[in-house]
């Protein structure tokens, strides 16, 4: 339909006939509409994928986290663990890359008593993602 057809509707006429032949509204607006939709969705999902870790060295929480998951492999009942938030002493060596943690763990025993131990850590960090088990070589674990 032409846009002069189109004026020459009457009101109930306009109102009978489909949005889609409305001559106002082109396809060219709608694949608009499309890519902007599809464009703003892509970036949102960027976006919300800003947890990527750059290969800098590790802080000191970095790598407090990260040695927690060596920590826990060793425990009898690793589901059970329980690490403190910030209560950690690190010794760190940035030219080696070596890291040196210690903090304390409670955890729940076979017998089901609850313990609290301290532990020991020695790792070095390899290059990579630092959240990421296979980025860190453990040298040695000690938990008392």
């Amino acid at each position: 339909m032409k846009y002069a057809d189109w004026k020459s509707l009457t009101t109930e006429e306009r109102k009978a006939i489909g949005w889609h032949k409305h001559p106002h509204i082109k396809t060219a607006t709608l694949y608009g509409i499309a890519f902007a939709a599809a464009f703003i969705i892509v970036i949102f999902g960027i976006s919300k994928n800003s947890s990527v870790h750059l290969n800098l060295k590790p802080s000191p929480k970095q790598a407090f986290e990260a040695s927690q998951i060596f920590v826990k492999a060793k425990l009898p009942q690793p589901s059970t663990a329980d690490f403190p938030d910030n209560s950690f002493t690190p010794v760190i060596d940035t030219a080696a890359n070596s890291y040196q943690i210690q903090s304390t763990v409670k955890s729940i025993a076979v017998d089901g008593k609850t313990i609290k131990s301290q532990w020991i850590i020695n790792m070095h960090y390899k290059g990579g993602d630092w959240s990421e088990a296979n980025s860190w070589q453990v040298d040695s674990i000690n938990i008392k």
